[in-house]
């Protein structure tokens, strides 16, 4: 069988950085995330065996260092951490931050918030707290037209994980209604590149591997785009989770990876389908 790996496949930057960044600090007592330092199991588990656990709240915990996640935080978490004496080592990805300062300023300036993502998402809650918990979270156009929006201006941004197709349906609800806004493209690069690269792929191959965590919202994404082109796509957190069975009457095998999937999943995926042939 021949296997085509994605280019893209793996750590994106902002994650590396956040990763790294928590790793260099393992050797530090009392030192904790602020939410898993990134969504995938493999990782966090890596930590809690140095002793780096994460919490979802200060209170109740003996805290010297916090490291904030790569999907940020509401202002709130860096004012409690001052308050107590907190060293704080924020692992924010640089695209989110950019995010938290677009919403942050065009708040200040009147304009209500429209967000493109999913509301239970950590970055959409985080983001959500820099507009002191006005913006308005919609999933897609369907969602936004069943909305009554209030007057005023408007800031459209999204997700740097979100799908840009989805937002693009929103803008095309926005203008057919006529509302004034401005929009800020804050989908990262990377997000992007993994995407089409994904479509691409899954349209030469036999079968389509996406690794990653459920709980990772790009992987999931990258997963949808797939299995929009190959029925014979599968979703799964590393090499335990695939079975030869997956790839009966499969000459080419195309692998995916999403942007908080570490390089040693990649690799044993890799190694047990070598071990198949």
């Amino acid at each position: 069988m021949k296997v085509m790996i994605a280019e893209t496949a793996g750590f994106c930057f902002g994650v590396k950085r956040a990763v790294d960044l928590a790793f260099s600090n393992t050797n530090e007592a009392n030192t904790f995330t602020y939410g898993p330092i990134i969504h995938n199991e493999v990782v966090t588990q890596a930590l809690e065996q140095k002793g780096v656990y994460a919490i979802d709240e200060m209170e109740g915990h003996d805290i010297k260092r916090l490291i904030i996640r790569s999907h940020g935080v509401s202002p709130e978490v860096y004012d409690q951490s001052k308050e107590k004496g907190i060293e704080v080592l924020d692992a924010t990805c640089p695209y989110v931050r950019k995010i938290h300062c677009y919403v942050r300023d065009y708040d200040a300036k009147g304009y209500h918030i429209i967000v493109a993502g999913n509301v239970a998402h950590p970055e959409i809650q985080g983001i959500n707290g820099w507009a002191h918990g006005k913006c308005i979270i919609v999933k897609d156009a369907e969602e936004l037209s069943q909305m009554a929006l209030p007057e005023g201006k408007f800031l459209l941004v999204a997700q740097t994980t979100y799908k840009k197709e989805v937002v693009d349906q929103m803008r095309a609800y926005l203008d057919k209604q006529h509302i004034e806004y401005e929009y800020i493209n804050t989908i990262c690069n990377a997000t992007k590149e993994r995407q089409e690269e994904a479509a691409l792929l899954s349209q030469k191959v036999d079968c389509m591997l996406v690794l990653g965590s459920p709980k990772s919202a790009n992987t999931k994404k990258l997963f949808e785009i797939c299995a929009a082109n190959s029925k014979r796509s599968f979703c799964v957190q590393g090499a335990q989770e695939i079975t030869a069975d997956m790839f009966n009457g499969c000459e080419t095998i195309g692998i995916t990876a999403g942007a908080s999937t570490p390089q040693i999943v990649i690799d044993g995926v890799l190694d047990f389908i070598n071990k198949l042939e």
